[in-house]
């Protein structure tokens, strides 16, 4: 099965897959943050839109879009 995680930019706009955030938050052990983002954020989410609230969380956007 295809990774379907892998950040994808449409006319520079940069996404990834909520799954890849979730997964980033709960392996630093913050599962309440994961349940917040899967209960506000759409499935995919702009990177540029959300870059402060990732931030806010700890996660490095860099990482993210890698």
């Amino acid at each position: 099965m295809p990774d379907n995680s892998a950040p994808i930019a449409k006319a520079g706009v940069t996404t990834v897959d909520k799954a890849r955030i979730l997964a980033a938050l709960r392996e630093k052990g913050q599962d309440g943050r994961a349940d917040f983002v899967d209960r506000q954020l759409p499935e995919i989410i702009d990177v540029a839109s959300n870059a402060g609230l990732l931030r806010t969380l700890g996660l490095d956007v860099a990482d993210l879009t890698s």
